[in-house]
């Protein structure tokens, strides 16, 4: 548990130096304005969850992939084969620093588009499960990526594929097609923060995160492995 705390604390050093809180700031009050633009059009919770889901998928996938991809560039993977340092610490610490400057910039965007007036347990465990669904996603992507440049074109491609479930959401297409996804249940539990929903629906998004979290965090580890062997 203290080398979990201590690699935490220089995840935050490392964040801030990078700025990537300072950017996610700027992202959620660019949110923000877009928030206070649609709230007269109809739907506008299903706006509200697309816009939320974004960011913390986001933020789990690119700055967890880019930032292990740069460790990884200066050896500094590679070091941690001779040192006492846990895999397994060494990856949540990276998901848990991300998810919770998501859970802050998630919570003041619903703050921003809907008051108090929404379920703050769901929306805790959407915001949480996301970030760190996405960020494994991230650690599983640079195993077979030597770049940023193509870290981000494969990665653009993969967010587009997991992003397919709104297909179902705004009801191009049925939602049956996408219960596979791992977005879709991610995507049920933020619209339960906002909408009365289905018993079965709910315990889907909650039983579908969870599961899709513990595969993504061993294929994740399994990705981490294969990295520092390079």
């Amino acid at each position: 548990m203290r080398q979990l705390l201590q690699l935490l604390k220089w995840d935050f050093i490392l964040l801030t130096r990078n700025q990537i809180i300072l950017i996610s700031v700027i992202v959620t009050i660019l949110y923000i304005g877009i928030f206070q633009a649609i709230k007269g059009i109809e739907e506008v919770d299903k706006v509200l969850v697309l816009i939320i889901f974004n960011d913390p998928a986001l933020l789990g996938f690119i700055f967890i992939g880019v930032g292990v991809l740069l460790e990884k560039n200066e050896h500094t993977l590679q070091a941690l084969v001779v040192s006492p340092l846990k895999e397994v610490n060494y990856i949540l610490s990276k998901i848990i620093a991300l998810s919770l400057i998501s859970l802050g910039c998630c919570v003041v965007m619903a703050l921003a588009a809907k008051g108090p007036n929404f379920h703050w347990i769901h929306f805790v465990a959407a915001s949480i499960g996301t970030t760190s669904l996405f960020g494994f996603v991230g650690f599983i992507l640079i195993s077979n990526v030597h770049s940023v440049n193509e870290f981000i074109l494969k990665s653009a491609l993969l967010f587009i594929i997991m992003g397919l479930p709104f297909l179902g959401y705004f009801e191009v297409m049925d939602r049956v097609y996408f219960l596979l996804f791992p977005a879709q249940a991610s995507i049920d539990l933020f619209n339960a923060s906002f909408v009365q929903t289905s018993l079965i629906q709910l315990s889907y998004g909650y039983m579908g995160l969870l599961i899709w979290n513990v595969i993504g965090f061993r294929l994740a580890l399994r990705a981490f492995r294969k990295n520092i062997k390079r």
